[in-house]
């Protein structure tokens, strides 16, 4: 017996057609939203049911328009499972508090960058900021205080940055920005960024936030990452003790 599949399968398409647009900025956006789990495996199961409507149509004479009762209960455990995927890739990623990158993902990541910046005959800097008496902060004000503090650092650092830069928590109150393709005058140009933006949130929480900031720059200052932020490690505390031999009682 012979189906005409064109016949029954042209209004799909022809709604396929007609919203493409609608259909790619969806998906664009579920991806930014970082669904790309989700996204996925839930594109593969409708693609699934979808093969095996037209399956069941051409060979035990299915509906084509019949309610997909099992087809939609197979894409939400799919949809379910995608997003245990999206949050354990999340939670390998991003730090829970600050929502901003961690260090694995930094560790991870460099050599990629490091081979981009060679290829191109640029430079890489490294930021490391590390937030000033921040145990006073907690121990005055408490440490859900100082996990605003942190939060509100780790935002403005994302204002500040540009989309091919990196901002990360390394660890407690210390966090780093990956800049490539940034040189001397970028370097100043973040640093003054910094500074105008604590200035808002010390008035935003109403005490003083102030963060020592060391640089590296890659490869004039190492080869690799342990060296990169050893060289930054090292120019972060030499600012933070001139910033004690300037002011004692700070």
């Amino acid at each position: 017996m012979y189906y005409d599949c064109k016949g029954k399968t042209a209004g799909f398409v022809e709604y396929l057609s007609n919203n493409y647009k609608e259909i790619k900025k969806f998906w664009r956006a579920a991806i930014e939203m970082k669904y790309t789990g989700r996204m996925i495996i839930v594109t593969i199961s409708l693609v699934c049911v979808l093969i095996a409507r037209v399956y069941g149509n051409l060979y035990y004479n299915y509906p084509t328009f019949q309610f997909p009762i099992l087809g939609i209960s197979f894409v939400i455990i799919f949809w379910w499972l995608g997003g245990k995927y999206d949050q354990v890739k999340f939670l390998s990623e991003k730090d829970a508090l600050t929502k901003v990158y961690n260090r694995r993902f930094v560790v991870k990541v460099f050599p990629k960058l490091a081979a981009i910046v060679n290829k191109k005959d640029e430079k890489l800097s490294l930021f490391l900021l590390d937030v000033d008496n921040f145990k006073t902060i907690n121990d005055t004000y408490g440490h859900r205080t100082g996990d605003k503090v942190l939060q509100h650092i780790s935002s403005l650092l994302l204002r500040i940055t540009r989309k091919n830069e990196i901002v990360a928590r390394w660890a407690g109150d210390e966090f780093l920005i990956v800049a490539p393709f940034t040189g001397k005058n970028g370097k100043g140009i973040i640093i003054d960024l910094i500074k105008k933006e604590l200035m808002k949130v010390s008035v935003e929480l109403n005490m003083n936030v102030t963060v020592s900031v060391g640089i590296s720059v890659y490869p004039d200052d190492g080869e690799n990452f342990e060296e990169l932020f050893h060289v930054a490690d090292q120019n972060m505390y030499m600012q933070k003790r001139r910033r004690l031999e300037n002011n004692p009682m700070d």
